[in-house]
């Protein structure tokens, strides 16, 4: 009996830390985004998935702007009002945002970095911020992933 209650905590340990790794500071980050076993890539598609953050961050953010702020700061609103402004007449079109989302998370040391702020990037990159100030992002990005 002590033999299976010490391996099924054993198991439950690993479990845990395991799914830890895709998520950081509560948000599914691009460990979960390129790993093929996770829950996010055997539940949805990569398209999908980002529907579902987008939502979740929108509904955040009409409920209450300082709990939105509180769970992720570097947050790029203006950048996606830039973008909307840029061409009204063309819906953001979310498989190119997946395919640059995957391009970042081509760099392992972005893995840690939530899909929120992949997107927020991706947005940027489309809404002509300059690479400079993408990677100056990108570093507060992964500053705030590793704290």
């Amino acid at each position: 009996m002590k033999m299976i209650l010490t391996i099924t905590l054993l198991l439950l340990a690993f479990s845990v830390s395991a799914q830890d790794k895709f998520y950081t500071k509560g948000l599914v980050n691009g460990y979960a985004w390129t790993d093929k076993n996770s829950t996010m890539a055997l539940t949805y598609s990569k398209t999908e998935s980002l529907g579902a953050i987008l939502e979740r961050r929108n509904s955040l953010s009409q409920q209450n702007t300082d709990l939105n702020k509180s769970s992720f700061p570097l947050d790029c609103e203006s950048d996606i009002i830039t973008l909307d402004k840029l061409d009204k007449s063309k819906p953001i079109d979310i498989d190119v945002i997946v395919k640059m989302i995957d391009e970042f998370y081509a760099k392992k040391e972005n893995l840690i970095i939530p899909v929120l702020g992949a997107y927020c990037c991706s947005v940027k990159k489309l809404s002509g911020v300059s690479p400079e100030e993408i990677e100056k992002y990108r570093t507060k990005l992964f500053e705030y992933s590793k704290n």
